[in-house]
């Protein structure tokens, strides 16, 4: 995984390796540069597009004048989007500018639509071209709800899993929201918010004076924190809590949900409309976080085994899926030998842990898969256990016997 995410150097001379086996990507080259360049008529820049550009699904880039890489897509179809660009009105404004930043096109036919989208994140990580938003390290991205902070943790956003953390979930995307619904969860659940080095002593802790102590912040009068910071909680008491806030992220116990429904009517039936209107939005906030945990739990217990989808020169491609996260690829096994390797490489998946993802590609491509899986059936159906490939692995193991 490490080659996939150095940076290469700063002369482009091809897109690079790929979690994607070599059979279900083509190079395309002229006289041996990478790229095309683009002529200055835009005429003849769309027949040079006719001639030389493939109809099948693909990534392609952009090189501006210093040979680096400054825009990377995808297609369904590399042809008819590549031609996009030079029509007499683009689309969007922004597809003219990259013409007029860009000096040569570089393309890469790949098999099948999932495998354009998972090339192209794989190259913008890589890469990191200015004119891509989405997929950028430094830029907005999938993030992690953890919990911990010390005697009285907290729940808490974080973009990756670290020694703060006692427990964390995810990746979960839309981070600003994301970062709201973790604060209504602390309020609703009653976990403190306060700093991490804010000093905690409970009510069954002994002390050498009995000092009178007092909340940090107004959150104790409001009855949404139980004031460990003052010695108003036992220990055990403020667990309870944490255990609760689990629960609920676990999908155990959402019934909090019902809870604040019936808070917010009794609230407007008392004409309380401001509390009412508050309760709506914890509610909301707490709905849409139990429908995002809900799609990374389906995807973490259905995307286990081997998916087959269409290589070139009519073959095969095994995607091979470990708790939602796309873990490598290969081609079909059609020889004895190519079966045992996969088998090999199989089983060695199959016994590893389930793990986070480390990096934002690998975020980004566990929540693509998921959404993939989630609106395309014939995924869904063509998705086979490590078991079952593995007796597909040892059936072309087995010596064929030729009839007398």
């Amino acid at each position: 995984m490490s080659q996939l995410i150095q940076r290469l150097p700063d002369k482009f001379a091809g897109f690079g390796p790929s979690l994607l086996t070599k059979a279900a990507r083509r190079c395309s080259t002229q006289d041996g540069i990478s790229g095309w360049e683009i002529p200055a008529d835009r005429m003849t820049a769309r027949a040079m597009l006719h001639d030389h550009c493939p109809l099948t699904p693909g990534v392609y880039g952009w090189l501006d004048r210093n040979d680096q890489l400054c825009y990377v897509g995808k297609s369904k179809a590399l042809r008819k989007r590549l031609l996009s660009y030079f029509a007499k009105t683009p689309s969007d404004p922004k597809m003219g500018r990259i013409v007029r930043h860009s000096r040569r096109i570089v393309w890469e036919p790949v098999s099948h639509e999932l495998l354009a989208l998972i090339r192209e994140q794989e190259l913008i990580y890589r890469w990191r071209p200015d004119f891509n938003k989405q997929g950028q390290p430094t830029r907005r991205q999938p993030a992690f709800i953890c919990i911990g902070g010390g005697a009285a943790p907290r729940a808490f956003v974080a973009r990756q899993i670290t020694d703060r953390s006692d427990w964390s979930i995810g990746p979960i995307a839309g981070t600003g929201r994301l970062k709201s619904a973790v604060e209504a969860l602390n309020h609703i659940f009653g976990l403190r918010d306060c700093p991490d080095r804010t000093k905690f002593h409970f009510n069954n802790q002994r002390q050498l004076f009995d000092n009178v102590a007092s909340a940090g912040c107004i959150r104790f009068e409001l009855g949404s924190c139980p004031g460990p910071c003052a010695g108003l909680c036992s220990k055990q008491q403020y667990q309870t809590l944490v255990r609760n806030v689990i629960d609920f992220l676990e999908l155990k116990d959402v019934s909090v949900l019902e809870r604040l429904q019936k808070q917010m009517i009794d609230a407007s039936a008392q004409q309380h409309y401001e509390k009412a209107a508050l309760t709506r939005d914890r509610w909301r906030q707490l709905s849409w976080l139990v429908l995002r945990l809900t799609a990374l739990e389906e995807a973490q217990k259905k995307l286990n085994g081997v998916v087959p989808v269409s290589g070139f020169a009519r073959q095969r491609i095994w995607l091979v899926l470990r708790g939602g996260r796309l873990v490598g690829s290969a081609r079909e096994p059609g020889t004895a030998g190519r079966a045992a390797a996969a088998k090999e490489k199989l089983l060695k998946i199959a016994s590893q842990t389930d793990a986070p993802p480390a990096n934002v590609m690998e975020m980004n491509l566990q929540l693509m898969i998921a959404a993939w899986y989630r609106k395309n059936a014939d995924f869904r159906k063509r998705l086979m256990s490590f078991e079952d490939s593995l007796a597909l692995c040892d059936a072309q193991q087995q010596p064929t016997t030729s009839a007398a």
